[in-house]
């Protein structure tokens, strides 16, 4: 997750992961290339199928314009066979929280952003990341944006892993 670009009148903010489909997209040609330069396509259409295949399920992206001029957020995410999108009145973001979750075996602490309204919570990423504090900048940064000043009087929400059950 990143910003994108940040003006007075506008923030975006842009969650993907389109690097990691544009490696096995890649990887998923080369190879295919290999098993048609040396002929031998029967049995050896496995592997560049299967990196295609996980190239279109792993292009998933997230945006978010914050838009100061008409104080809203306009957001917009794709996946593979779904797109969604949403507004949110900056009068109706209450905190921008990091909510966490345990991944594995092991219980890995893992987190994303996600923007606090009275209706509920709306997700900034359909990704986690494993940082705890990789956020922190950047949820300030849009809670300035967003209401002036707010980051320095409130507490991170969420940004502790959640306890193991």
């Amino acid at each position: 997750m990143h910003i994108a670009r940040q003006t007075p009148q506008e923030l975006v903010v842009v969650a993907g992961t389109r690097w990691f489909s544009a490696i096995c997209a890649a990887a998923a040609l080369s190879t295919l290339y290999l098993v048609i330069t040396r002929h031998q396509p029967k049995g050896y259409l496995f592997l560049p199928a299967f990196l295609l295949v996980f190239a279109l399920l792993m292009d998933l992206r997230k945006t978010f314009t914050f838009n100061a001029m008409h104080r809203i957020a306009r957001w917009n995410g794709r996946k593979v066979f779904k797109a969604e999108s949403g507004e949110i009145p900056f009068d109706d973001i209450t905190d921008i929280g990091t909510e966490a979750r345990r991944a594995g075996n092991r219980g890995v602490p893992i987190y994303r952003l996600t923007i606090i309204t009275p209706q509920g919570t709306i997700p900034m990423a359909y990704v986690y990341s494993g940082h705890p504090d990789g956020y922190s900048a950047l949820r300030g940064q849009i809670l300035d944006f967003v209401k002036p000043g707010s980051s320095k009087q409130s507490p991170e929400r969420g940004g502790s892993p959640p306890s193991r059950k």
